[in-house]
């Protein structure tokens, strides 16, 4: 016999679950497809497919001829904006693509031996190339990472078409002149259209040091003095945009 004023503990759970709010109250905090979650992910940085854009900026080096005196340091150097899709095999071995866009400027110094360009003094000379270029490399992974780029070393061909080229010069100007001269040829028929090369890039994650050769030499053969030529290196550091 019950005393009154007094229920059992489970009937007075039991009459609250029937109150006609209770029900309400009850919400789902999460939801969740079960599928979803065993679905391999085969895009990012250490997956099957990567894909992203970069830039890159680098100094031309290597010999230089008297008579074609390409400046050194930041008077000739390259730069480049384009895209990469790597492919990975394994955790070691990856196959890598890119199209990119190239700018490419040798700067001259004015010397008596100079006959490349043109023989004549300027204050400043300098050729320039727009280049639309296409690179494969091997990627040899190395080091324990999760989904990240990680370290790695690329072994690389490439090839470009010469979109466009250009010889500029600019002179003091002449005695009561009223302002410097600057002149710009263009449609350059003693460079090549076509270029390619081989090259190795040293990364890590995002950043990575890049150094390709040109294998052609820049000049057509028979249009340019004797002993011209330019130098087929560029050095230089790339950043992944990612």
């Amino acid at each position: 016999m019950l005393k009154a004023g007094r229920l059992p503990a489970r009937w007075v759970g039991l009459a609250w679950l029937l109150l006609p709010g209770a029900a309400r109250a009850q919400q789902v905090l999460v939801r969740a497809d079960v599928a979803d979650d065993t679905l391999t992910n085969l895009t990012g940085p250490n997956r099957r497919y990567f894909g992203h854009l970069y830039a890159g900026a680098g100094l031309v080096a290597g010999a230089r001829a008297p008579g074609a005196p390409v400046r050194a340091g930041f008077s000739s150097m390259e730069g480049q904006l384009g895209g990469r899709l790597k492919r990975r095999f394994t955790q070691t071995v990856a196959v890598v693509a890119d199209v990119r866009y190239a700018y490419l400027r040798d700067g001259f110094e004015q010397t008596a031996a100079k006959t490349f360009p043109g023989a004549g003094r300027h204050r400043a000379e300098r050729l320039a190339w727009h280049q639309v270029q296409a690179e494969i490399g091997l990627r040899l992974n190395a080091g324990r990472r999760g989904n990240t780029v990680g370290s790695y070393l690329d072994l690389l061909a490439w090839g470009g078409w010469v979109a466009a080229t250009s010889h500029t010069t600019d002179d003091d100007p002449a005695p009561g002149g009223p302002a410097a001269v600057s002149t710009t040829e263009t449609g350059l028929p003693y460079l090549r259209r076509w270029t390619g090369g081989v090259g190795a890039r040293l990364g890590f994650d995002r950043y990575a040091l890049v150094a390709r050769r040109r294998l052609a030499g820049a000049l057509r053969p028979g249009t340019a003095p004797a002993g011209a030529c330019l130098p087929p290196w560029v050095l230089g550091l790339e950043i992944g945009l990612f």
